[in-house]
């Protein structure tokens, strides 16, 4: 019997981490994809290529960056590499995921200048799948979601 409990007990972990691992693999792939999106809201000028992989919250913090690099006088914005730190769930319905991204950045001169960032997501279950909530950046001293420029590829050289 006592057998047969630890064979129970060790296909319910295992069925576990399965579906964990099927979390963290959506969650890996709602961030490149909303990644990308910012690539292309950038470049055509319409913030609504977000809005599938953000919360209100965040899609209106990412609209306001890409207003900003703009502003800077940024003319393309490209991800080149993703590093992949932990994903965790905090419960059914959130989950962190870290990361360090490194991005290019074109200004107007035709300069282009690249930045690795190291990246803390939020993210919130939305139906069956992930959307981003809130990206923060620990190694950044002003680092805050709502800190505009500091959030999605650095207006800063690195």
């Amino acid at each position: 019997m006592a057998r047969l409990v630890a064979l129970f007990a060790v296909a319910i972990l295992a069925l576990a981490a399965c579906g964990n691992q099927g979390d963290a693999a959506q969650i890996r792939a709602v961030i490149e994809k909303a990644d990308h999106e910012q690539e292309d809201a950038f470049a055509a000028r319409d913030p609504a290529i977000m809005a599938d992989s953000n919360t209100a919250k965040n899609f209106a913090t990412m609209a306001r960056t890409n207003e900003e690099f703009a502003a800077q006088g940024i003319v393309g914005i490209r991800l080149t590499k993703v590093e992949w730190g932990d994903v965790n769930m905090v419960s059914a319905t959130s989950a962190t995921a870290v990361n360090w991204e490194t991005w290019e950045q074109t200004d107007s001169g035709g300069n282009t200048q690249s930045s690795r960032e190291h990246e803390v997501y939020t993210l919130l279950k939305v139906g069956n799948g992930w959307k981003i909530d809130q990206i923060d950046y620990p190694d950044e001293p002003t680092a805050s979601s709502s800190g505009g420029a500091s959030v999605g590829p650095s207006a800063a050289p690195s």
